[in-house]
């Protein structure tokens, strides 16, 4: 497990933070329809990107599966 600040926010890490929110949101947001979720997931990255602290939580395999923002 690595929790690392990050600083860059490549296309790749975005789309890794996007499973993670999506997974997150159908798991404990379940009065949301799927469709719903959709239309929200559109904004998300955006919102990623500016989030002004970024932590993460990385697996032994570099797999973003956690992270925090403020």
């Amino acid at each position: 497990m690595n929790i690392i600040e990050v600083n860059e926010r490549t296309e790749n890490l975005i789309n890794q933070l996007l499973e993670v929110w999506e997974d997150s949101v159908k798991a404990t947001h379940t009065f949301l329809s799927n469709e719903e979720i959709e239309n929200i997931k559109k904004y998300v990255p955006q919102a990623l990107k500016g989030i002004t602290h970024l932590i993460i939580i990385e697996n032994e395999s570099h797999r973003t599966y956690c992270f925090y923002g403020n």
